[in-house]
Formats: structure tokens, sequence, C-alpha cells
């Protein structure tokens, strides 16, 4: 059953509804200017039984910097994973560093598992880079101007750049693209159509390729566009370029999901983790406010400093600090709770949580902290804009989670020149909508009847929903299959509950390139109706 609502995550919601809670000490005066502010003062308001008194500052500065840390860890964690291969396509999904695994296939069910909420619609080319040696030059081949298309590119921190290539930048294709990290300096070719720099020397990947998910179309996407793609080290730009084959190494988890993982750290392994990850992947300018608590708790030096400092444990033992251990544990607690049962960002009035200010957080500390842990690896709004949704229209009780012991529908209106909430939504250039169906792990359902995770206006997984008369569109939501034949076209099937499992679920709303009345919050989806 879903976890009861607790006492912090009533103190999240102040936090998320404040934004900034006045400072009354020196740790809430640090990050003032973030939405970190009202965490730390929440976590001091309430503080743990077993925390010294003498440990309170570095409570509250372990609760700050495991949220602000946490999607620095999410990605380590899925690089780790993702890059422990020998060669592109040994594992779904997975290519050593500074290579690219490109799908030859829609993924199917629950078995890919390394990102969470997988794509049934688009077809991926993933990769993780590492700059600090030298950039790296991507080459794109032409991708025709009907087919949808993003090459997201985030750093470490989960930023997606600005100029990551697109069908709605009208980006080259073909094209050379310079990927660079924040210290090199050097010269690059005369002929590459754009520079990319990253704020970080880590960088993460995921173009996304429209298919109609027919075997014609996937097998298309793979032989003429992925396989003519190109990555190579600016020092192999001119030759015929093969990667090397890298060595795996046997202790790494490949089989857990990268986001339990990084749920499963104690304090140690975290604050350990961040600490080595910060060593070529600084804080951001923006993050000025956070400096000072990094220094504290020592996984990041002074600016001066002569060798770079990193966070261990075994020092803090050394000197027999239990306190220090304790605090940052109780810290790395709180921090769990807080992400565990966060208060939903941007609820709609029909119960949906749209965000429309991801994917470029700024200082918005917790909600990449959430995105991170429940959608990592979510676009800048004017690329996508996402709705997730667990709740059905009567509340966002406990007993208003989507589960399969249920049947629900949802009622799309016909598009109008107004592009009003619930209808259709509204899509621009070459874009395209979905919705999808996901286990409460966001996981793709291992379907008993349906052939299809996904329904869209537009063809994906091989089918079309079916409009009604009037160009409406109601789409059903149960675990057995409808006998109208009209229902059984617009239907998502929801995972079956067991006597271990209830059937919780998640359904998420995928709109690229949407139209200005969805990035304006004009728009929003349509309630989940329970019709049992």
């Amino acid at each position: 059953m879903p976890k009861s609502a607790s006492t912090i995550t009533a103190l999240v919601a102040v936090t998320l509804i404040c934004g900034t809670v006045a400072a009354q000490a020196q740790e809430t005066a640090d990050i003032a200017n973030s939405d970190l502010a009202g965490v730390v003062a929440a976590a001091r308001s309430q503080i743990p039984s077993e925390l010294d008194s003498g440990s309170l500052q570095t409570y509250l500065d372990g609760v700050a910097a495991y949220i602000y840390g946490y999607p620095l860890i999410a990605i380590a964690m899925t690089e780790r994973v993702s890059t422990n291969v020998e060669s592109p396509g040994q594992k779904l999904g997975r290519a050593p560093i500074n290579q690219l695994y490109s799908a030859s296939a829609l993924p199917v069910g629950s078995a890919f598992k390394d990102v969470v909420l997988p794509s049934t619609t688009t077809m991926y080319s993933v990769g993780f880079f590492n700059l600090e040696k030298e950039p790296l030059i991507l080459h794109l081949p032409t991708i025709t101007s009907d087919r949808f298309f993003i090459v997201q590119l985030m750093d470490a921190w989960t930023n997606v750049s600005r100029k990551s290539p697109s069908s709605r930048q009208g980006s080259m294709a073909p094209g050379d693209y310079a990927l660079v990290g924040p210290d090199w300096k050097g010269r690059l070719p005369s002929n590459v159509s754009d520079i990319i720099r990253f704020d970080t020397n880590t960088a993460w990947q995921i173009m996304r390729v429209y298919t109609t998910g027919t075997k014609i179309d996937q097998d298309f996407v793979s032989e003429q566009i992925f396989n003519k793609m190109t990555l190579k080290p600016l020092s192999a730009n001119d030759t015929n370029y093969t990667p090397p084959v890298l060595p795996v190494n046997p202790s790494i988890d490949g089989v857990t999901q990268p986001i339990n993982q990084v749920d499963s750290m104690g304090a140690c392994e975290f604050f350990g983790t961040m600490s080595a990850m910060m060593m070529s992947n600084s804080a951001r300018k923006v993050d000025v406010a956070l400096v000072p608590i990094l220094q504290r708790l020592g996984i990041i030096g002074d600016a001066d400093a002569q060798t770079p400092t990193q966070f261990s444990c075994s020092k803090l033992i050394e000197n027999q600090d239990e306190q220090t251990i304790r605090a940052l544990q109780l810290a790395v607690g709180t921090g769990k709770r807080i992400l565990n049962k966060p208060v939903p960002p941007s609820l709609t009035t029909t119960n949906w949580s749209v965000s429309l200010n991801v994917g470029d957080y700024g200082t918005q500390y917790v909600l990449r902290a959430i995105v991170a842990k429940k959608a990592l690896g979510a676009n800048r709004p004017q690329d996508a804009v996402y709705g997730y949704g667990v709740f059905d229209s009567a509340g966002t009780e406990d007993s208003n989670y989507l589960t399969g012991a249920n049947r629900y529908k949802l009622h799309f209106k016909p598009r109008s020149a107004g592009k009003g909430p619930t209808e259709i939504p509204p899509i621009d250039g070459n874009g395209f909508w979905s919705i999808t169906m996901y286990d409460v792990d966001g996981l793709l359902v291992d379907n008993q009847n349906a052939t299809w995770n996904a329904l869209s206006t537009t063809e994906v997984q091989g089918h079309t929903s079916c409009l009604n008369d009037d160009k409406s569109l109601d789409v059903y939501v149960q675990a057995t299959p409808p006998t109208d034949p009209k229902q059984y076209c617009n239907w998502l099937e929801t995972p079956q509950p067991t006597a271990k499992k209830n059937g919780q679920f998640i359904l998420f709303l995928r709109m690229y390139w949407p139209d200005r009345a969805i990035t304006n919050g004009q728009w929003y989806p349509p309630a989940v109706e329970k019709l049992n």
C-alpha cells in the first residue's frame, strides 16, 4: 500500500509553497535565495532526538547537501552502470564512456531498467561523455524535416543545454557538433556546425527520434540515422576512428536500478561519491551559496587549497568523530524522507503534476532532486513538457492513488482555436504527444494482452488511437481488456494486482515541441475519472 503522509511531508509542503523562508541562522542565510532555505528551516524546526547537541550545524548542512547533491549522484550511478560494458549494445541501453548505444528497436516491458520512464514512442541514442581531456565531435546524418528529433545534452547536475540540437531549433542535420568541457582551451575544426560547452566534464546524451513503431520504421531509424552517426575525440576527428574496448568492472551492480542504488546509500557512500564527482564537476556559478556548506562538510576544499579535498568517513572514524557521522546519517535519512514523499510540484486542478520549469533549474534544488528521482533526464519545456499522473480526480490522498484494482477513463476534448484546458494537447511543428503506462517503479508494464504501452493521435507502437465522432478522445485505463472495439483501441493496460502488489501505476504524458498554450500553463490534462 502507499505510505501514509508523514510530518516531514507537511514541512516540505510549506517549503514548496513558500519557496524561501526567512533565514534564522547561518545555515539558512547561506541559501536564503534557493528553495533549500525552506527545507533547512523545516528540518531545524523538528530536530531528531538522536542528534547530539553540538551537531546541529552538521545535520542541517547535511540535509541541504543531500538534496543539492542528489541529481549528481543519480547521474554518477547511472553513468557507472550504463558504461560498464566492453562495447555498445552488449547490454540494452549501455555503451562505454565516450561511445553511443543506439537502439535498433523500442524497449519492451520491464527489462529496460537503467533509466526510469523509458519511452516507447521514440528511439534512443544514448551515451555518457568525459570531456576533461578533450572535446568530442558528434556527427548527425540527414534527418528529414517531417521527423521529430532532439539530441538532449545534459551536464552532471541534470541541466539541459539550450543548444541541444533538435527539430525545434532547426538544427543542421547533417552537421558536426563540438562538445566541449568547462576548462578546455584550444582550436576546433572550422567546419563544426556549433560549439556546445558544458559547465561540467561529465555530460549525458539522450537522443530521441520519433518512430511510428512499425518494424519498417524502427529499422529505418536504426539504419539510416543511428548507424550513420559518429562520435570521435577531437584528436581523432580526421581518422577512421575505432573506439577502444574497455575492461568491465565485475564489482559494479548492473542489475539494481541506478536510482535504487542511490537511495540505498548511507551518508559515507553518498557524500564520498559526491565529493569524488565534484573534483571534475564543480558547483556552477549560480550555486555559490552552497559552497560554504560543502566546505564545512569537507565535500569540497577551499578554493586556494594546494591539493583537492575529498570527503572520507575513514578520517572521521580515525578521529573517533562519531557525532559527525551520526549527524550525517540522520541528515541523509531526513533527505530521503523529503524525496520519498514530496508534495507533487505544479499540481493542476485535475491532479496532474505538470512542471513547466524543469531542465534548467537555477537554484530550484528541491525540484531538481525530485525530478532526478522521479524522471531523470527531463527536457526543457520548450522541447518537451511532461505530465505525471498518480492520482484520480477525487483527490490526492492515499486512497486516490491510481491502481490496477480500479477502472479509469480520461476524456480529452477536441482541439479548438482557443487551445483550452483538457483538450487533445496542442503541438507545434513536427512534434507529437503521447500518454504511456508505467508501474509504480517507472518501468514499462509487462502487458498480458495489449501490444502497446502508449497511446497518441499520432501513430506510436504501430497503433493510432480512435477518435470519437466529435474528434474528442476517450482513454480507458484498466487491467482487463474492454469488450467494446473503440474502447479497446483506446485502452492502456494497467499492472495486474497481486497478493504482494496492488497494481499501483503511473500515467506519463509527453508533449514534444509543445504549443505555447502548454508552456504558459493555459492547457492542462483532463482528470483521471474512476469508473467503478
